[in-house]
C-alpha cells in the first residue's frame, strides 16, 4: 500500500493526504497531479510512501527513487 504525503504552503511537516492506494502508479499520477495543479502556492512538497515508510517517489527525483 502507498500514501501521499505532502506538506502544505505554510507548514513546515509532511501530512497523508487521501486514502492508501494499492497500486504504485496510481498513487504517483494522483500525486504528481496535485503537485502540477494550480500556481503551486499550495503544496510545498510532496512524497508517495509505502507502508515500511520509506519513499518511493518525489516529483524532483523523477518518478522512482
Amino acid at each position: 500500500m502507498y500514501t501521499i504525503e505532502l506538506i502544505w504552503n505554510r507548514e513546515f511537516n509532511f501530512r497523508a493526504y487521501g486514502g492508501c492506494h494499492f497500486v504504485k502508479e496510481d498513487a504517483i499520477k494522483l500525486a504528481e497531479a496535485i503537485y502540477n495543479s494550480g500556481d503551486g502556492a499550495r503544496v510545498k512538497e510532496i512524497r508517495v510512501v509505502n507502508e515500511e515508510g520509506e519513499v518511493v517517489w518525489r516529483p524532483h527525483y523523477g518518478t522512482s527513487l
